[in-house]
């Protein structure tokens, strides 16, 4: 079933595991939608759910979360990455894990990873169910400044989607009317700013400006995001699934227990609203 509008997922690292709760409670009702906008981890996310493969994002982390490739000190002063990005663009989806790059492509659902340009600060939305040849798109939604490389693709330069458009309800409003925003955060959150992160910047990535500006405004921008979605919410065109109570979880979290529970309170919350979900939408 693909429901007339759109869904956005926001990242959070380790927090997406809520979000793959979600996902995996709409593919085992095989529902979709025209739109999916995945932000970081959503992005991540977000491509199990193009594919439909069901478990498969809570299988990765429970199978290589402790291993040295998934995310090490190690992996960071060989590779420059946090994260090895051969292992989770390639080992991974095509040896260890296979995707299911064909389900993928063929889903009518348009599936955007989100991105920001380096060099203007602003978000790119591109458009990835092609995941086999737009790898790179979706690795650069979620890499984190101090954590990964810089992104070159043609010639552009790119990071992580959060830094410029963490929640990008208002871009999916310009393709669907009704939208649905899976949070990673409870409703009583908001973005506090941070002067050391905003220091290191102007060191780090002196060479991209806009960039380190983009940064600064994030907390403010993400706190205004928030006050649109629950105007928007009260004017019936957004359905918000988020967490109920604080997730405790740091984005590097290694606690697989604690992942597992997460994730089980994201697939119980869209079973929970299933009903309303798709009551929303056909209204």
């Amino acid at each position: 079933m693909i429901l007339n509008g759109g869904i956005v997922l926001e990242g959070g690292g380790m927090r997406g595991f809520y979000t793959a709760g979600v996902l995996d409670y709409l593919i085992k009702r095989d529902t979709y939608f025209n739109d999916c906008f995945g932000v970081s981890a959503g992005a991540t996310q977000g491509c199990n759910y193009l594919s439909k493969q069901r478990k498969r994002g809570i299988k990765v982390v429970l199978k290589f979360a402790d291993t040295k490739q998934y995310a090490s000190p190690m992996a960071k002063f060989i590779t420059g990455d946090f994260y090895e990005r051969k292992f989770h663009t390639d080992t991974v989806p095509n040896k260890l894990l296979p995707y299911d790059y064909e389900t993928a492509l063929n889903n009518p659902m348009n599936f955007y990873a989100v991105v920001t340009d380096c060099d203007t600060g602003e978000a790119v939305y591109h458009l990835s169910n092609d995941v086999k040849n737009e790898m790179d798109w979706i690795w650069a939604s979620g890499c984190l400044p101090f954590f990964t490389k810089v992104v070159e693709i043609d010639g552009g330069h790119y990071l992580d989607g959060g830094l410029s458009d963490s929640i990008p309800i208002r871009k999916a409003e310009e393709l669907n009317s009704k939208n649905l925003v899976v949070l990673t955060r409870d409703e009583d959150y908001r973005k506090k700013s941070s002067r050391g992160t905003n220091q290191l910047m102007k060191v780090r990535y002196r060479a991209y400006p806009k960039l380190i500006e983009a940064v600064k405004n994030r907390p403010e921008v993400y706190n205004d995001t928030l006050d649109y979605i629950k105007e928007q919410q009260e004017e019936g065109k957004v359905f918000v699934l988020r967490p109920k109570v604080p997730v405790t979880i740091g984005r590097l979290e290694k606690d697989k227990e604690a992942i597992k529970e997460l994730y089980k309170s994201g697939f119980l919350d869209a079973k929970e609203h299933y009903d309303d979900i798709v009551r929303f939408f056909n209204e």
